[in-house]
């Protein structure tokens, strides 16, 4: 039993830090975040007593409700300073835009954690999914976010992150699927699905790819979606009105980037204005472009993109 317990905690560590494990029985390697099996055994429980039963000639997905019966996710682990240390430095990081770093720290707080998945680790793994979204690496993110769906009972809000990781990684057919999941575990929720952390980045990640894939009707009626169930922000509006634009509604685009003005703070603000600003030149309204263009050139948004812009309508 102590060998059985001591490998399932290797397990976990395993799981969360994303080492390679090698099973000499198996003589197979895995790699946790991607494949999310063990090949060391099949570990199943039974929910009332606990007892732990290994059948070593199976594979197993990993960390079935079998281990989470075990009351693993129960209580809070005695975290080594220097695995508090490292989440705090990484929180830092991230706050200031330094998110490779902040990802790394993240790892390193995970390795120097006592092995059992509980509130650290979980919280650990929010802060580095978003790290990894915000680095753009969204695969890494949607495997992180796919682990905290497996092992903290697959919350709808994991689901929403894993959905808009997935969809800004190209991987639309994933990003429905679980985008569907999510609905459901909503749907069965207590709280609003309006207000469900990630809904309204799922929302956003699913038109933006829409709209890559040439598909400007599904990415409006994502957002058509979201709005009437009270999922509104600056993003989903701007990503309507972009829908709007390339469909040649341009007045309809017009009212929705306004309206995602409104919501906006200033730094997504300036991103919409340069958006506003390439409608007036389709709209062929050159002087209401440049002047778009060039108040988001005096706010800071100087890039060789548009320069461009000014050069060109500037000779119109």
């Amino acid at each position: 039993m102590k060998q059985i317990k001591r490998l399932k905690r290797e397990k976990i560590r395993l799981l969360f830090t994303g080492r390679h494990f090698w099973n000499r029985k198996c003589r197979k390697k895995t790699w946790w975040q991607q494949e999310f099996a063990v090949f060391e055994c099949e570990a199943t429980a039974n929910s009332v007593t606990g007892h732990v039963c290994v059948n070593s000639n199976k594979i197993s997905l990993f960390l079935t409700a079998a281990v989470l019966s075990l009351g693993i996710l129960s209580g809070c682990g005695a975290e080594s300073k220097e695995a508090k240390e490292a989440r705090m430095t990484g929180i830092e990081q991230l706050n200031a835009g330094n998110y490779q770093d902040a990802i790394d720290s993240f790892g390193k707080a995970l390795d120097e954690s006592d092995g059992i998945v509980n509130s650290f680790e979980l919280d650990v793994l929010k802060y580095r999914g978003e790290a990894e979204y915000k680095l753009a690496d969204y695969k890494a993110a949607a495997q992180t976010y796919g682990i905290l769906a497996e092992v903290d009972g697959g919350k709808a809000e994991y689901l929403y992150y894993k959905a808009a990781s997935e969809a800004a990684a190209g991987q639309a057919e994933d990003a429905e699927k679980d985008f569907a999941a999510a609905e459901e575990k909503a749907k069965n929720s207590k709280k609003s699905s309006a207000t469900a952390p990630g809904v309204s980045l799922a929302f956003t990640a699913l038109a933006s790819a829409a709209r890559d894939a040439g598909d400007s009707e599904l990415a409006a009626q994502y957002c058509n979606q979201a709005i009437e169930r009270g999922v509104s922000g600056p993003e989903i509006y701007n990503q309507l009105a972009i829908s709007e634009m390339e469909a040649g509604d341009y007045e309809s685009a017009m009212s929705h980037y306004e309206e995602a003005l409104s919501l906006a703070d200033s730094e997504t603000a300036l991103v919409i204005r340069q958006n506003i600003a390439v409608l007036y030149e389709k709209e062929g309204d050159f002087a209401k472009a440049l002047e778009q263009f060039k108040e988001c050139q005096a706010a800071g948004v100087d890039t060789p993109e548009v320069q461009k812009e000014i050069r060109f309508l500037e000779s119109r």
